[in-house]
């Protein structure tokens, strides 16, 4: 009986670690963007081919997504970002896989760029 139990419990933790695994996010396949602001707006650079998904996530939490041609973003800051940091990244499909990049962060900027 001892052994049945042992055998049952090793299975079902072995289940579980498949199911934790499986749930884990997909680890980053592409560089993060280089992303400079200046003048309340923002160039983002990517390593994509293709169409380009991007996601900006605010200082305020919310997050917006930008789709392009290209592996370039240039988009305005809103007036509530300014002075605070942003976050990006982007994702593409290469061969029928979507690859997600790595997430920078930068200073939605109202003077120079930087």
């Amino acid at each position: 009986m001892r052994t049945t139990v042992t055998a049952l419990a090793t299975s079902a933790l072995a289940a579980l670690g498949l199911v934790a695994a499986g749930a884990t996010p997909a680890l980053a396949a592409a560089p993060a963007p280089f992303c400079e602001s200046g003048a309340s707006q923002f160039y983002c650079d990517g390593s994509s081919t293709g169409t380009t998904t991007w996601s900006i996530t605010w200082y305020s939490g919310s997050v917006g997504t930008f789709t392009t041609a290209g592996p370039t973003l240039f988009a305005t800051c809103p007036a509530s970002n300014l002075g605070h940091p942003v976050r990006a990244s982007y994702s593409y499909v290469d061969g029928g896989t979507t690859q997600y990049s790595g997430t920078t962060q930068f200073i939605c900027r109202s003077g120079a760029w930087q």
